[in-house]
């Protein structure tokens, strides 16, 4: 069992470079089309309930075994029968939050690189190299995401750098105390993208070292904010909101404007090839929890799920929805409720629960 355990540094890295695939999609263009100029400063606003999130699981993790995760936790709270019926739950949001960053991710790609070509090739490419990663203990996904996660956060601070001359100060501001509301409603769904943590928390029970774990995850989680808060701020300055909200990827977008004079004409191919692997990353870490979930709800189960789960999520992702844009409506619709009740309420509850009965 030591073989397949992971530090707490490790695990927070392959989280860190997970959470930037969809949140990327989605900032700041949601934010933009809700709230204009203000938009930048929804990252910071997501913050706060991600910190206490944070703490919250951080003091209830005290009073668990260290090779326990959320399924054990959620076990303990609710009774054993309550709690693998709501590990059931989690398994199948789980897949379907998989089988929807599949396919957005295959419609990044295919429409950032060959917008001619179908998904058909990239569902199976991706999931070849996840079928692969899920044969491999968890320290072999830890050590992908540490392996790329100087290269993308060094690009992503060189796109944004070279995006700081564009700035213009009418795009980020004015915003009034008037807009306060709108922020708020539009923090939802980044708080909910957030959230997608708590959902890998199955796998937490092969999380070893996790010595000084609640600063550790306060400066993930304060780190990552930031970052996105930055990337928004670079991206608004230079576009304005009329033209991100209109924007597929307004990521891409800005990597698509950075010339290197001598060098590299643009780097929006490395870039959008780079992002590959937060999407591998994201998925394979998905996955591991919800196998991980299937085991906490049925029980003496063997650990080799990930082809059942592949051959699930295949035709899923093609039947998911019509076109992008359809999904696109579907992540905005429904996404958002799932997640907060998922990834905050119940957490929260059980925590609550636990205390009650005395068993946290």
């Amino acid at each position: 069992m030591q073989d397949n355990r992971i530090s707490l540094r490790q695990y927070l890295v392959v989280l860190f470079i997970a959470l930037l695939a969809p949140l990327v999609k989605v900032v700041p263009g949601r934010q933009a089309q809700a709230v204009g100029v203000g938009a930048w400063t929804v990252m910071l606003v997501a913050l706060v309930p991600l910190v206490v999130l944070i703490w919250v699981i951080s003091v209830a993790g005290r009073s668990l075994p260290e090779n326990a995760g959320l399924g054990e936790m959620l076990c303990l709270c609710f009774g054993q029968v309550l709690g693998r019926i709501v590990c059931a739950g989690y398994a199948v949001w789980l897949l379907v939050r998989i089988i929807a960053a599949l396919r957005f991710s295959t419609e990044r790609f295919a429409s950032t690189i060959y917008s001619d070509t179908g998904i058909g090739i990239f569902l199976l490419i991706i999931l070849a190299i996840e079928w692969w990663i899920g044969r491999q203990k968890l320290p072999v996904l830890a050590r992908v995401g540490q392996v790329f996660f100087l290269a993308i956060v060094l690009t992503m601070g060189l796109v944004l750098l070279m995006g700081v001359g564009g700035i213009r100060s009418y795009n980020i501001w004015p915003f009034w105390v008037e807009d306060v509301p709108e922020i708020l409603k539009a923090s939802v769904s980044v708080t909910g993208i957030l959230g997608v943590s708590v959902g890998s928390l199955f796998v937490f029970g092969q999380v070893t070292d996790r010595r000084g774990g609640l600063r550790l995850a306060l400066g993930w989680g304060i780190s990552l904010c930031l970052l996105m808060a930055v990337l928004a701020f670079v991206i608004m300055g230079n576009f304005g909101p009329e033209m991100v909200e209109r924007m597929q990827i307004p990521f891409f977008s800005l990597a698509k404007e950075v010339k290197i004079e001598g060098a590299v004409e643009r780097i929006e191919s490395l870039v959008v090839a780079m992002w590959v692997f937060t999407d591998v990353i994201l998925l394979g870490l998905m996955l591991k929890a919800t196998q991980k979930a299937v085991i906490c709800a049925v029980g003496g189960v063997e650990e080799q799920l990930f082809t059942p789960l592949l051959l699930v999520a295949l035709p899923g992702a093609q039947l998911i929805a019509g076109s992008s844009f359809a999904l696109e409506e579907m992540y905005k619709g429904v996404f958002p409720m799932f997640e907060l009740a998922f990834f905050y309420l119940i957490p929260l509850t059980a925590v609550i629960v636990g205390k009650i009965r005395h068993v946290l």
